[in-house]
């Protein structure tokens, strides 16, 4: 059996186990995926030196080790140089290849849920390894007008009054439109697209409201975390399994566990 890891901080709750057993079972692929919660970035650099005694076929990696693994590699993607973020790790013929399936993953999700970004002002808060995907990905698109919030100058975007052609991404770890009110107040009073990397499910109450009046301007990370397992199991097992998995039934799947 082949063996696959996520690799991060305050995982316990990541649905990548579900996703990558899912599709090992599907596919028949004799493989398993679990969690391996590491406290350092210096104890991933020894279990990359010892890949093949830990019986280690391949590695996700997620916050906050995204940049910090980059200089273990021993090769990179030219995509994953260009973002100077590492989320997928492939061991190949003795080399440590670091890949991203970030900025894809982002983009499919983008392509799923039908979002335009061209001609669209862009505001991107988050500073860390998704973020650098997430600008990556838009460039790609020919995005241009693209602005860059943190935690401590987020308060700006309510301070604007956004035009409707703006579209806010949150790459941060802080759920704005769930845990502060006058996030979901100012998204519910406009007709802009949110977009969140999180996949955390939003309160009932804060669900209903979205559902009546902006189902179709929130979007959550979900389909993004799917795409880029989906990439990263492609790089392992170097197949195309994206006609063979039925995305719908995964994430029903999902939403039942």
């Amino acid at each position: 059996m082949r063996n696959f890891y996520l690799i991060g901080k305050n995982i316990e709750n990541s649905l990548s186990p579900l996703i990558h057993n899912y599709v090992f079972e599907k596919l028949n692929l004799n493989a398993n995926y679990q969690l391996m919660e590491i406290a350092d970035s210096a104890k991933i650099y020894q279990l990359l030196k010892n890949y093949k005694k830990n019986n280690i076929h391949g590695l996700n990696i997620t916050n906050p080790y995204k940049m910090s693994v980059f200089p273990y590699m021993h090769k990179v993607t030219d995509e994953c140089n260009q973002i100077n973020a590492v989320n997928c790790i492939e061991f190949k013929d003795q080399c440590i290849l670091g890949h991203n399936t970030d900025w894809f993953g982002f983009f499919k999700m983008l392509q799923f849920n039908n979002i335009d970004l061209l001609d669209k002002k862009i505001k991107v808060i988050g500073l860390g390894g998704a973020h650098h995907a997430v600008i990556y990905a838009i460039s790609l698109m020919g995005c241009s007008e693209i602005e860059l919030y943190d935690r401590d100058n987020v308060q700006y975007i309510l301070d604007n009054d956004l035009e409707s052609e703006s579209v806010v991404i949150n790459c941060s770890p802080n759920h704005f439109i769930n845990n502060e009110s006058q996030f979901i107040d100012y998204f519910i009073s406009r007709k802009n697209i949110w977009i969140d990397l999180l996949y955390t499910k939003l309160s009932t109450k804060n669900q209903n409201l979205i559902n009546r009046n902006h189902q179709k301007l929130y979007i959550d990370g979900l389909d993004m975390l799917i795409y880029q397992a989906l990439a990263s199991i492609n790089i392992w097992f170097s197949k195309n399994i994206f006609k063979n998995v039925d995305l719908y039934d995964l994430k029903s799947t999902l939403k039942r566990d």
